[in-house]
């Protein structure tokens, strides 16, 4: 008979329920992250000149 390496805890009672509800509404409610544009024209800039660094591209 195999003797488990590791044993996993299981969320039981009120714990358990709460842990579904708050997994639910998070999937619900997925969102997304909005990063300013002033950001993603700087990581372009630096993406750019990278490229032209590495490649000679314009």
């Amino acid at each position: 008979m195999a003797i488990p390496v590791r044993s996993f805890p299981v969320l039981e009672g009120e714990v358990a329920e709460r842990f579904e509800k708050n997994a639910r509404w998070a999937e619900e409610h997925r969102g997304s992250v909005k990063i300013p544009k002033k950001y993603v024209d700087s990581y372009n800039a630096i993406i750019k000149d990278y490229h032209q660094r590495l490649y000679g591209i314009s």
